[in-house]
Parts: structure tokens; sequence; C-alpha cells
């Protein structure tokens, strides 16, 4: 297929990201034998099944565009620190959106799967995780590949709309990139990860006090950094995102949406107790009445049809949002005998101004990990790490 066999102008849903030229790392920590040719191969297998990994996007008079690109996505192998994901890797939405940097140390390697983050959200982008490592399995054993070929992803938009889900009013466009651009702010994260019995007493503690993960998880992190920031809890507004695949009807599938996201706004009220469970409670409480009356699922349409009252939170406290980005629980990978993916975590790399931090949340291999996302070299990440690790170790003790 020619560069001209696709080419669709990017939602706003999806075009904010190419405008940042924001790629997402999704990186596991791969410990015994890897074979770089069968990785390689399973990739380039990968990259055929799912075309958006080899498309690229081009702004026009009339915004960013998706089309099909001429260069394949950069595959590379070095040396390196295991904790720098994205070292060394040339990424260029304008050639590529996706790539894959193999940083080595010894007997143990970080793989990670940069992914634009236009075309792909997390759930999205650890679906084709988990098909890479199965491809990579099969590719060692012998077994011939046949992923078959999936269609581009449509857009968060389309699959509304389609649903009878719109926005409260018109989109308003979004405004091309700044020139001279913002330099890229890469983020190497700092992980807290709990081991198997934290996990499995915090999801006890969960089921006793009718609270998710999310607002356990969510209540720490806000205490942590009212503590961090010296602020209180009622100043500080937490921002997190919903997977919305299972949530539509009929629902979408992992891959078959680009980015399937709500996006909610929450503030700790002046009669919440300062406990985890209690936070954890009143988000759980205001999720499921705003899944009730739709306002989640239309949460980022109306957020480009009206910016300013779609964000639940006074744009001159933008210093004090605390946002978590929920990947929820990745796919299972598949490895042969003698490999084994020990951990999994973020690292991003996107063009802005003033960046700030944020954490993102999964659970991998039966653990909780969290990451804690900010530009290197912030000051304030060890104090930050020691007081998340306090308040999620009151949960699970």
């Amino acid at each position: 297929m020619t560069r001209t066999g696709v080419r669709r102008a990017l939602a706003p849903s999806e075009s904010i990201h190419a405008v940042k030229e924001a790629y997402i790392g999704y990186t596991v920590r791969a410990e015994g034998r890897l074979d770089p040719d069968a990785l390689t191969t399973a990739f380039e297998a990968v990259c055929r099944a799912f075309p958006q990994l080899s498309a690229r996007v081009e702004f026009t008079g009339e915004g960013a565009v998706l089309t099909e690109s001429d260069s394949p996505p950069e595959v590379r192998f070095a040396d390196g620190d295991l904790d720098r994901p994205l070292s060394g890797l040339d990424l260029d939405q304008s050639r590529s959106l996706s790539a894959l940097n193999v940083v080595r140390d010894g007997d143990a390697a970080g793989v990670c799967l940069a992914i634009q983050h236009s075309v792909a959200d997390a759930h999205h982008a650890t679906a084709i995780l988990s098909a890479l490592w199965s491809c990579y399995t099969d590719v060692v054993e012998g077994v011939p590949l046949d992923l078959g070929r999936h269609p581009y992803p449509r857009s968060l938009e389309d699959l509304l709309a389609e649903r009878g889900i719109h926005a409260n009013g018109p989109a308003t466009p979004l405004a091309p990139p700044a020139t001279p651009r913002p330099e890229p702010v890469v983020r190497h994260v700092v992980r807290h990860r709990l081991t198997e019995a934290e996990t499995t007493a915090l999801a006890n503690l969960g089921h006793r006090e009718k609270v998710t993960i999310n607002g356990l998880v969510s209540g720490a992190v806000l205490l942590a950094e009212a503590e961090v920031r010296e602020m209180p809890l009622t100043d500080l507004i937490y921002r997190y995102s919903v997977n919305l695949r299972g949530r539509l009807t009929p629902p979408v599938g992992a891959t078959e949406g680009t980015n399937v996201l709500g996006g909610v706004g929450f503030k700790v009220t002046g009669g919440t107790a300062p406990d985890a469970v209690a936070i954890g409670r009143a988000i759980g409480e205001q999720l499921r009445a705003g899944l009730a009356d739709g306002s989640v699922q239309r949460s980022i349409l109306d957020m480009f049809s009206r910016p300013a009252a779609a964000k639940p939170w006074d744009p001159k406290l933008a210093l004090v949002v605390v946002s978590i980005m929920n990947w929820g629980v990745v796919p299972p990978m598949r490895t042969p005998d003698g490999l084994r993916l020990a951990t999994l975590h973020s690292a991003s790399r996107m063009r802005e101004a003033g960046a700030l931090g944020g954490y993102v949340l999964s659970t991998f291999g039966g653990r909780i990990g969290l990451d804690l996302a900010w530009p290197e070299g912030d000051p304030s990440l060890p104090r930050r790490l020691d007081c998340l690790r306090e308040q999620l170790a009151r949960l699970t003790l």
C-alpha cells in the first residue's frame, strides 16, 4: 500500500497529542536470554498487523493528518542504563509513530515499545505489547506467525457518535503547533511497586470497605501530595483517566480505538475525613454518578467543545493539579523458556512548556506499581516517594 492508501484527519482527542509530539514508552524488564533477531522479526510482524504503528503524522492547513509512511519504525539495541529506556531513540512523528528500543545491561534488558499517543492509549498499547511478546515466543519456538491485519483504530469521537453520545457543543479547533517548538521533555520514572502480599492486602481492604483499588491508591496519593506540598487536601485538584471500552454499549475492543478514555476531576470536600479509604469512597461515588449521567463518557468531547466549562477546576490552580493515568491490569505476556518479564513501567517524551509531574498506575504480574513521572532531576522526588510509601504502607499492613 502506498502512502496515499490511508489518509484521515486526526480528531481533537488525537491531534492534541500530535501537537505535543507525545510518545509514551511501555517498558518491560526482561531477564534471561533475549534473541535480537527474533524480537526484530516479532516487531516487524506486529507492525504489519497493526498499521498505525507504521503510520506518520503530518500537519496541513486542515490540521493534523494520519497517513502512511515510507520509513519503517526504528528498532534499536544498545548497552546502557535500564532506567533510561528512551535514551538514544530518535522519535520523529513525521516518519513513524512507533519504535522499539532495547537497552541491555548484562543478562537484563529494558525493552521499550514507544508509541505516539495520538494513535494509542495505554490500554491499546499494552494489548500490542502483549501481542509483541506472543509473537516473539512463537518465533523462538518455531511457530508460524499469523496475526492477520487489523484496521486502523478509530477515534473516540467516532466511537461515541455511533453510540449516540455527543458533546454539548461544537468542537473548538485546536491551535497549530507553537513556533518555535518547546524542547522535548523526557520523563524516566521513579517507581514504587507493591509486593504480591501488599497487593493482596490492598485488594482485600477494598473488598471489605467497598472501595476500588484506584480509589484507595488515589486517596494515598492525595494524602502524600498534601504533605509534600504542605497544603490542605481541599486545595488539591485530582484528575484521573477512565477506560471507557467496557463502559460503552456495545463495548470497544482494546485496539479498536485510539484514546477511548474519559477524564474526571475531583476535589476533597471539607466534610471528608483525611483518610485514604474515605477519600477513595468519595472518588468512587462521584465516578459512578458521572457514568450514570453520561458526563464521564462525554468529558473529553466537552473539553474540546467548551474548554473553560469542562474543567472542574480553576485554571489558575494548575500548579496544584494531581494527575494519575490508570493503565489498569496489564494483559499477560508469553515468553519462551529462559526469559522472564519482571516489571513494567512507563516513560514519556513530549514537547511542552512548563512540564509538570504525574503518576501512572498499573498492575503487572499480580503486583500494583505506581510510577512517579516527573521531569528528570526534580528535587521533590525523594520526599514524594517516601511520603507515598508511608501512605500505602498504612493500607497494606
